[in-house]
């Protein structure tokens, strides 16, 4: 098959690739991520990219996606373009995944320091002629002298080692123990040196913090983009892919599984150490994310009746999936408490006090999937809901992910609409906080009805929906749309009719989720104490708009609280103190389970909390 060159600007990378290889794939091979929610399949419209010369022409798909003028622009989805000849194309800046906002912090840990893994030196007594004495055994016997004995036989690389190690050494060693294991032996007294790392592997992003065991601080920060996005902006998508594909699970665990490892040499590099002084990781995630880690087929959990192949607690040798720190120390996976609902969720209630608290507390991660929690000391209930990824910015016309340019916060100042995008930079689309932001601000001007209508410039009556009516404009084949702000000449971001539509059916799989676990412990919502919102996308929300648009359905304001990234305080914790693993534990034994899509009243109450709350209309 010939080969074409293919040129991608502004960034000027080129290579050779086959006729008929899609520009999306021709660009990631090239490490050049482009959005893509669909993870390529066509449906999302996201990938788009202008072609000079070279793609073969336009498909059906994108006939139907891309209107008249764009395509004479030469507007492409690089998902449907493919290589016919050399090839020149640019990278909209709407269409790159870059410059994205990470929230890498949540809530500070209240455990005492006394982590799993520990280092003591010892003097191990040598041996002398005619004496019974044997290396390991002398060797067990004084690690038990300073900590109970272990009770896991080592490996057999470190029985290897053990007796260069301990002559080399002239018997002073310092020695590695997980819990009932003797992890490694060390020349000298290297105490002084012991790290470990808590990831949070999300959907979207992943955080990685390296933790001083000695000291339990935080010596170091990274995150990314998930790898894996390319692949699927949802991990049903995720799923879907690997299914379709042969060798689709070994890509998508070796994805996972190299960006931690890049996100660890950054780590080692920012605090001036080395990898092999890492001797455990503690690992949170959703689900399915927590399978890919492990390199486990996920498969069964994207259909009824869902079921996941392991639920966890599980301690797993780092080397096992590849991660690359000591390659003697290990991996602890949290407990999930559900097929969807994830050992996240675990490290986050690990950091609250539901379990013992006297009145009803809510806990909720808004994100594709949404996953909360409800209850007290007499009793834990945990449930999931398809909310999409709407609140991503995906399915949104101008919608994009937190990243530069993303208008982030919408207010009235005089009447008039005022914005701030992330970055200070001009606007390119618009993110979750701003989409909410935005949502409520035309429900309380009365521009969207309690039914979701957004209204003609006509029939708006009230007098903060007069001052933005010129903002409206008619379409009739879509419905209305709302006027945001000027992207380019001539070229506005907007809201349409659909992307309202879009937004309710997320806020509502949320408020009716909420609802059907405050009907299981016979509650309403003025009987819940507090609320904690987790997660990145909770982080930045307003308590009052999530009120008013009825995604908090008639919860209090001032009960509103913001956790951060609570998924990766929890990791912290567990990974710095044995009470809060054992906690973290304990918690996933005693959460029921609510299944929502067996349940005859979801569907009622999924419509009912489709509604607007009329309150909110000023």
């Amino acid at each position: 098959m010939a080969q074409r060159r293919v040129t991608f600007l502004p960034d000027r990378r080129s290579s050779l690739f086959d006729e008929g290889v899609s520009l999306r794939d021709a660009a990631l091979e090239l490490g050049i991520v482009i959005e893509s929610s669909c993870a390529g399949i066509g449906t999302c419209g996201e990938c788009r990219i202008e072609v000079a010369e070279g793609a073969t022409p336009p498909t059906t798909t994108e006939l139907d996606l891309l209107t008249p003028d764009e395509l004479k622009r030469g507007i492409r989805l690089s998902c449907q373009a493919q290589v016919q000849s050399d090839c020149t194309c640019t990278i909209l800046p709407e269409s790159r995944v870059a410059g994205d906002q990470i929230l890498e912090h949540g809530l500070t840990s209240e455990f005492r320091l006394d982590p799993d893994c520990t280092k003591f030196p010892l003097d191990v007594p040598p041996p002398r002629l005619g004496q019974k004495y044997f290396d390991l055994e002398a060797l067990l016997a004084a690690v038990s002298g300073q900590r109970a004995a272990v009770s896991v036989q080592p490996s057999l690389n470190l029985i290897r080692r053990i007796p260069s190690v301990l002559r080399a050494s002239n018997h002073k060693v310092t020695a590695v123990v997980d819990r009932d294991r003797l992890l490694a032996i060390e020349p000298g007294d290297t105490s002084a040196c012991l790290y470990g790392l808590a990831l949070d592997i999300g959907t979207t992003t992943v955080v990685a913090k390296l933790m001083d065991l000695r000291t339990g601080e935080v010596r170091a920060v990274s995150s990314a983009l998930n790898a894996q996005e390319a692949y699927g902006a949802d991990v049903i998508t995720r799923t879907k892919y690997l299914i379709e594909h042969e060798g689709g699970l070994d890509l998508l665990h070796r994805l996972i599984i190299e960006q931690i490892n890049r996100l660890t040499e950054d780590l080692c590099n920012k605090a001036g150490m080395r990898s092999s002084d890492i001797y455990t990781a503690v690992l949170v995630g959703n689900t399915i994310m927590q399978h890919l880690a492990v390199g486990v087929d996920p498969r069964h959990l994207a259909a009824a009746p869902y079921t996941p192949a392991f639920q966890g607690p599980a301690t797993i040798q780092a080397a096992e999936i590849g991660l690359t720190i000591n390659e003697a120390g290990s991996v602890y996976f949290l407990p999930n408490l559900a097929c969807f609902v994830g050992s996240d969720i675990t490290a986050v209630l690990t950091t609250l006090h539901l379990e013992s608290s006297d009145e009803p507390q809510l806990v909720i991660d808004i994100g594709t999937n949404g996953e909360m929690v409800l209850g007290s000391k007499h009793g834990l209930y945990c449930c999931s809901s398809p909310a999409g990824p709407a609140w991503e910015g995906a399915t949104i016309s101008w919608g994009m992910r937190a990243a530069h340019g993303a208008i982030e916060r919408i207010d009235l100042a005089d009447g008039q609409l005022a914005f701030r995008t992330i970055g200070s930079l001009a606007p390119l689309g618009i993110c979750g906080s701003g989409l909410m932001d935005l949502l409520a601000l035309l429900v309380r001007a009365g521009i969207v009805d309690s039914t979701g209508r957004l209204l003609g410039a006509d029939e708006v009556v009230n007098g903060p929906g007069l001052r933005l009516a010129d903002r409206i404009l008619p379409n009739r084949e879509r419905g209305p749309s709302f006027r945001v702000a000027e992207a380019s000449e001539g070229k506005w971001i907007e809201l349409t009719q659909r992307d309202v539509r879009e937004l309710q059916l997320a806020k509502s799989a949320i408020a009716s989720a909420i609802n059907i676990l405050l009907k299981e412990r016979g509650l309403t919502p003025s009987d819940v104490s507090r609320v904690y919102i987790a997660g990145a996308f909770g982080n930045h929300i307003r308590g009052q708009d999530a009120v008013d648009i009825g995604l908090l359905p008639g919860i209090p304001v001032e009960r509103i609280h913001f956790i951060g990234n609570a998924a990766v305080a929890g990791a912290e914790a567990v990974i710095c103190s044995r009470q809060a693993r054992r906690k973290a534990e304990a918690l996933a034994g005693m959460i029921e389970y609510v299944e929502l899509a067996g349940r005859q009243d979801f569907q009622d109450e999924f419509s009912a909390a489709l509604l607007f709350p009329e309150a909110a209309v000023e």
